[in-house]
């Protein structure tokens, strides 16, 4: 993590390593903080800390900034989480996000915090390598999606089958909490509202499931060329 964080060129502001834990790799760096195991413990929010543990700060883009940080023409898809709760579900997202090429991630007022620890570590690394960006107010968010031409589309489980869909090249996908959906987001502002296909008797996805499928399907209908994709991915 504390790779990736240096690499995305993130701002480190203190680094705590457990006795003398050797720091391999890892250039510019601040000066290192030398503690005992239980500062560090102390320090962690896991119970099994690695022995080192890092401060960085905040990262996240305000949502005027998401024209900017999108490709003025052609494809750019943008993950949108208004209200997904779950942080293990959220950081999965972010990772997945990231290997399906969305643009940015993008929090609403009633989701988890983006830096919660659990949604932080469930990324992976990739909190540092895509766009986060934060709203508070919804139809903010939606004058800069326009304004970025975005379409948005919402999954939802009574939605269109999305095999059926002719996604939009530039589009914000809501994923929003399992029983809700997008409920409570105002149906004038929602374009496309689009559904995963499922077997008889399955209530519903866990929204990361759902959320990760429906991102590979826009990368597969905006990069038809298996060319594009630099390899598979082994669990």
């Amino acid at each position: 993590m504390l790779h990736a964080a240096l690499e995305s060129g993130a701002n480190i502001e203190h680094v705590f390593v457990a006795g003398d834990e050797p720091l391999e790799g890892l250039k510019d760096l601040p000066p290192v903080i030398r503690v005992d195991q239980r500062t560090l413990d102390s320090l962690s929010q896991t119970k099994t800390p690695q022995g080192i543990v890092a401060i960085a700060k905040f990262i996240d883009h305000d949502a005027s900034e998401l024209e900017r940080l999108l490709p003025k023409s052609g494809p750019a898809v943008v993950l949108v989480l208004p209200s997904l709760s779950d942080p293990g579900n959220a950081g999965t997202l972010i990772r997945s996000a990231e290997a399906f090429g969305a643009r940015a991630v993008c929090f609403g007022p009633d989701a988890v915090e983006p830096y919660n620890d659990k949604v932080v570590r469930a990324s992976m690394g990739s909190l540092f390598r895509v766009p986060i960006v934060r709203y508070e107010d919804w139809p903010v968010f939606v004058a800069a999606s326009r304004a970025a031409k975005l379409q948005i589309v919402a999954a939802e489980a009574g939605g269109t089958d999305v095999r059926d869909v002719t996604l939009p090249q530039r589009a914000c996908l809501v994923i929003g909490q399992e029983r809700h959906g997008h409920a409570g987001l105002p149906p004038e502002d929602i374009d496309t509202v689009v559904a995963l296909p499922q077997r008889a008797g399955v209530d519903s996805l866990n929204a990361a499931v759902a959320g990760s499928l429906l991102l590979y399907e826009f990368e597969r209908a905006h990069a038809p060329d298996s060319s594009t994709r630099s390899g598979t991915s082994r669990a």
